[in-house]
Parts: C-alpha cells; structure tokens; sequence
C-alpha cells in the first residue's frame, strides 16, 4: 500500500528496488524541511506579537530596582517594584525602602500604592492624572500637630486635643457633623462646694468650660466627624 506522503511501500520479504528506496528518503527529507520551515515561521510569530507590545506590562512581574536616586515620578509602568534602602528613590513618601505597585493607565489613570519599610510602616497611594502626580495620602490618616493637634483617618473620622489654661476652646479644625469632646481640668481643691467643673456650652467649631473649683489648665480630646 503507498502511504499519500511515501511514494513507495515494501512487502516484507521481498527486494526493493533501490531507486524507490531512494525516492522514500527524498521524500521524508522534503517533509522534515517543510515541518521545521513551518516551526520556525510559528516561532517568529511569537516574536513578532511580544514585539508589538511596547511597554511590555504583560510581561513585568517584580523587579527589584539596584540604581540610586530613582525617581518614583518616572514609575507609570504596572509592576512591583522593591527599593532597599542601598538605593532609595527620590519623592519618597516616607522611610528609606519599601515596595511600590504601579497600576493604571496613563490613557486614563495611574496610582502607586507605597508600602515603606521599618518598624512603623505606613502604607501611602497617590494617583497620575493629566500631566502630573498628585500628594501622597497615607492611609493611616494626616498628622498635624502644634500645641493642638488632629488627625484625619481615611474613613473620615477625625480625632482632635490639645492643652488650654482659658475657658474657651476653639478647635483646629471643625467638625462636621458629630463632636464629642472629653478633658481633664487640671488643679483641685479640697472643698467640696468648690470643686465643680464641667461643659458650659459645646458646638463643632470648640466648647466652654466652667469651673468652681481650682483651675489651672486642661488637657482635652475630641473625636467625630
């Protein structure tokens, strides 16, 4: 029987001729060249679609970064990116090292999301829109601090305090919606009738307080929204 691709076929036992023997090899040599002409142009093709893919974000997984004074401006590119401290980059939001995820599209939008090193990290987003970044924002709140101080957490609840000799307090920052304050008057008296003290008034910018007894200062807290 002829195979479609072999020419010729042999019955065992029997004396092929050697002109047909050579016909087969012939044969298979042209069908082994047009595999690997096949296999090589399937492979060029795999070439050919990575190189089309400019910015190679499918193909970026984790890179740890060993070039000092990087700026983490210039990292639009989704990734992972991991900065020791031997190499820390410039516009860091905190610390020395950390690790730094890029996701997002320029066409679009782009965040980095900062997760600094050491023993108190913090993690730190700030988003590319336009032409420019924006602040970072940590997601353990903003600090400010002064003789009063506050801090805003990132589910809106902002804590308050602060240190006042007077009776009026005015808060840093004014709530919205809810306060509630809490002190500590500082001084006593031992006479009973004398020792009262308490809120004479309270509204979301600040409170009144009144004493009968000895007042010398108050340390106060106030938390809501």
């Amino acid at each position: 029987m002829t195979n479609s691709m072999i020419p010729y076929s042999f019955v065992p036992g029997t004396k092929a001729k050697a002109g047909e023997v050579n016909a087969n090899f012939i044969a298979l040599a042209d069908i082994i060249e047009q595999n690997k002409t096949s296999a090589a142009g399937d492979i060029n093709e795999i070439y050919e679609e990575l190189e089309t893919k400019a910015d190679k974000t499918e193909l970026i997984n984790e890179f740890t970064v060993s070039e000092a004074d990087t700026d983490l401006n210039d990292y639009k590119t989704k990734g992972t990116y991991i900065f020791t401290a031997l190499y820390t980059p410039v516009n860091i939001p905190k610390g020395t090292s950390g690790t730094l995820i890029v996701t997002g599209t320029e066409d679009s939008l782009i965040k980095q999301i900062w997760f600094s090193s050491g023993d108190n990290p913090e993690i730190f987003t700030r988003d590319y829109t336009a032409t420019s970044w924006g602040a970072w924002n940590s997601l353990c709140g903003k600090l400010h601090k002064a003789n009063y101080g506050y801090l805003k957490l990132s589910n809106g609840i902002l804590i308050q305090w602060g240190s006042h000799w007077g009776s009026a307090v005015t808060y840093p920052v004014a709530f919205t919606a809810v306060a509630c304050p809490v002190l500590m008057k500082q001084g006593y008296s031992t006479s009973a009738e004398r020792s009262d003290g308490g809120f004479s008034g309270q509204t979301l910018t600040g409170f009144n307080y009144g004493s009968g007894g000895a007042f010398t200062d108050m340390n106060w807290i106030a938390i809501g929204f």
